[in-house]
Order: structure tokens, then C-alpha cells, then sequence
């Protein structure tokens, strides 16, 4: 009986690339993602019945709530990269734990 499989696609993961700037898919996902949610959270600031006589966020706050989040995903993908991928090696470089491009 022969075993079906699926092959695994060969797809680069680099979307493109101009000169030493290289945007990847899961890049263009989390940027997808982050945009969408911002959306999203002002919908549902606008939406009177999830509010009541409670003060909304302004505007203003969902802004500051998005680049912080941003930061958030950030620093923590790359801290969750450098404790899980090779801790010794960072351990060893502690500067190059802060090198967000190489990882």
C-alpha cells in the first residue's frame, strides 16, 4: 500500500528584499495582525453598549496601547528566541541577546 504524503512546499521565506532590508512572511503576519487589532479595538471603543456610563479609551489610547504592544511583541519574541533557541550562547555574549536583526 503506498504512503500518501504531502510534499512540503519549498517557499522562501523572504517576501523581498531591497539591498541589506529583508521583510519575511511571518514579518508581514504579525504587521497584518497588529494593524488588525488596532482596528478592531476602535470598533469597539465606538460601540455605546459595551460602555455604558463607564469612560471609553479615547483615540489617543488605543495609539499608545498599539506602538507599546508593538514594543511588547518585540522584545518578547526576542527574548523568547534567546531563552529558548541557545541560552548558553547568549549566557556567554550578553550583547548580542540585544542584536534583534540576527534572529
Amino acid at each position: 500500500m503506498p504512503l500518501l504524503v504531502l510534499p512540503f512546499p519549498a517557499i522562501d521565506p523572504v517576501l523581498f528584499q531591497i539591498g541589506p532590508l529583508a521583510l519575511r512572511w511571518y514579518a508581514l503576519a504579525y504587521i497584518v495582525g497588529i494593524l488588525l487589532a488596532w482596528r478592531y479595538m476602535r470598533q469597539l471603543a465606538l460601540n455605546d453598549r459595551l460602555w455604558g456610563n463607564s469612560p471609553r479609551p479615547t483615540p489617543l489610547d488605543l495609539d499608545d496601547f498599539v506602538v507599546w504592544g508593538t514594543f511588547g511583541i518585540i522584545l518578547g519574541g526576542r527574548l523568547g528566541y534567546v531563552l529558548f533557541y541557545n541560552p548558553a550562547y547568549y549566557l556567554a555574549n550578553p550583547a548580542e541577546a540585544l542584536a534583534v536583526w540576527t534572529g
